[in-house]
């Protein structure tokens, strides 16, 4: 998510061609998390809501467009690992309880099938040359990622704030920087601790390398110095990849989810290269999408209505570009069967919800039916300008009705969407 206030932080190939391997109409599964022989024998998976089977993982690994097809719609536990104080990460540093399994359980509940767990590891660090992880943090981690599978939820686990530049808190992921050895050597030793960690977990933990990467100006990178910002972000895309192959274990063939720039389409589709893999048809890639940000994302109530011939929008982003921009991730990627992760999507509560059920169901509905996976942003808070849809003590959905849209929209059915 990128860096906001902390009141906000504190806050073609459409699903027919895809539907058997992508898509998003959900459904449990009831596999077991970790290795077969530490957990009872998996039972076979439930269908998806469209009825059909998802691709069973007892029989083995998934390719990624398997994966991407079980893991339908999905929902961030935002503002929560990915927080901070002071320059040190912790669970409740932005407002937010500690996550329990009663919440994993009311996630799966509301119709959600993967959730996507942020980690930011600023203060949890040790010093060169072998930056070692705080135990007790990788620990906790392990415990949530626990929650979640025995509710049946596939899950996402990254680096998150390290390298949102926001250097004062002791980020350090700086792809600016002339000098990327010392940078290269700790996201290695972080990663390949992450990947030993949880190396006997199955298939339905993927990593994801790191969260929106950029300069700090949120422009499209251009010119020589954009040229380097996307060398040092493939580069250590490529550093990832390695680290968890090297790591073994289940890690060997484990689904990997990776970035371009910032995670924007355009920049991604522009400046991204994917990693070499030693595992066949195990990668994914990583995108955000949050436009038009006047209606998504700024704290102002000018721009609350969405939609072609909505009085006072934005004048931009409507639903033409929705379909336009994930159009281009089917030409790019899911054309050339690499499935894509909408890894952050969402709207900020402006109190507006006629329009901002239309904007989630028409996203979600336009995702899907292309065959990507969007999960929503939920950062906890649900007071003005926030995210939250889940609460985060009673495991209730805040807004039935948005809920319903993107439920709606994750089934598979074709259908118009009604406009307010």
């Amino acid at each position: 998510m990128k860096k906001m206030k902390m009141k906000q932080m504190g806050l073609l190939l459409l699903c027919a061609v895809m539907l058997a391997m992508t898509g998003c109409s959900a459904g449990g599964s009831s596999e077991s998390s970790k290795d077969a022989e530490s957990t009872p024998e998996t039972p076979a998976v439930s269908a998806r809501k469209d009825g059909s089977p998802k691709a069973e993982t007892a029989s083995g690994s998934l390719t990624a467009m398997e994966m991407a097809g079980n893991m339908e719609l999905g929902w961030n536990l935002g503002n929560t690992f990915d927080a901070y104080s002071n320059g040190i990460a912790g669970e409740n540093a932005w407002g937010n309880p500690s996550a329990t399994q009663e919440l994993m359980h009311a996630v799966r509940a509301a119709g959600f099938d993967t959730v996507r767990i942020p980690v930011s590891y600023l203060g949890k660090v040790g010093e060169a040359p072998d930056y070692t992880v705080e135990s007790a943090w990788l620990s906790r981690l392990q415990e949530v990622v626990d929650y979640a599978l025995e509710a049946d939820l596939y899950v996402i686990i990254n680096i998150h704030h390290d390298g949102n530049n926001d250097k004062g808190n002791g980020a350090w992921i700086d792809v600016t920087n002339p000098d990327q050895s010392a940078i290269q050597a700790k996201f290695q030793k972080i990663w390949a601790q992450i990947a030993a960690q949880f190396a006997d977990y199955d298939q339905r933990l993927v990593f994801e390398s790191m969260n929106e990467i950029h300069d700090g100006s949120y422009q499209a990178p251009s010119g020589e110095s954009g040229k380097t910002m996307n060398a040092n972000i493939n580069a250590l895309n490529q550093i990832f990849v390695d680290t968890v192959r090297e790591s073994g274990g289940k890690n060997a063939d484990r689904c990997l989810l990776v970035p371009g720039y910032n995670t924007n389409i355009d920049y991604t589709i522009a400046g991204f290269v994917l990693p070499e893999d030693s595992a066949a048809d195990r990668l994914m890639v990583s995108v955000h999408f949050y436009d038009p940000y006047q209606y998504a994302l700024e704290e102002k109530m000018k721009c609350n209505t969405w939609g072609n011939g909505a009085p006072g929008n934005c004048g931009w982003g409507n639903e033409d570009f929705v379909d336009a921009q994930f159009d281009k991730l089917v030409t790019t990627y899911l054309a050339n069967g690499i499935p894509v992760i909408v890894g952050e999507y969402g709207a900020i509560n402006k109190h507006n919800d006629p329009y901002r059920n239309y904007y989630m169901e028409y996203v979600t509905k336009s995702a899907c039916d292309r065959g990507l996976v969007p999960v929503y942003w939920d950062n906890g808070y649900n007071g003005d300008y926030g995210f939250a849809l889940i609460d985060r003590n009673s495991g209730a959905v805040l807004h039935p009705g948005m809920m319903d849209a993107m439920n709606r929209a994750a089934s598979g059915e074709s259908y118009e969407i009604a406009k307010p």
